[in-house]
């Protein structure tokens, strides 16, 4: 029982962290792609906007055509499944008995968890590098050109990056 709970432990700081850094970069990402954005923020992220829903921020990539097909897709099948287990698990699979400390009674709802967990780092570990390489200050300060261009490129080629 311990460890299920553990593991959806684990699945939650790992998608917060994986949402911290993709509204942090999204939000970036519209700066430089945005003069009036900027503009408008003074170039900070206002609290607010980390409480965007996750799919609405993918949602507006993809009507803007600013993000690949299939990591789109990736993005969309970690939310669906976060909102399964942090959602929906109960309400479709009932919760063992807490006298139940049988393995076999939390074996799916761990399987999910660490499916959660593993991709969003996965995701937030790939997102994070990409930045690393591409819009680190001191490439900014070399050639600001080609940071813009890598920055507004990110979401079609981060997924590459893996």
């Amino acid at each position: 029982m311990e460890q299920a709970y553990a593991a959806i432990g684990r699945a939650v700081i790992a998608m917060q962290m994986f949402e911290a850094a993709f509204v942090s970069i999204h939000e970036g990402f519209k700066m430089i792609t945005d003069p009036a954005y900027l503009k408008a923020t003074g170039g900070m992220i206002e609290e607010g906007r980390y409480k965007n829903a996750t799919a609405n921020m993918v949602k507006v990539l993809s009507q803007r055509g600013q993000i690949a097909a299939d990591l789109e897709d990736r993005l969309n099948t970690l939310i669906d499944r976060r909102n399964e287990l942090m959602h929906r698990w109960f309400l479709r699979n009932g919760w063992p008995a807490n006298d139940d400390n049988d393995p076999a009674s939390y074996a799916d709802v761990i399987r999910l968890a660490q499916w959660v967990r593993t991709e969003a780092d996965a995701i937030t570990h790939m997102m994070a590098g990409y930045m690393l390489k591409y819009a680190h200050p001191d490439q900014h300060e070399k050639n600001p050109e080609a940071v813009m261009k890598a920055v507004t490129a990110m979401f079609h080629r981060v997924h590459v990056q893996e």
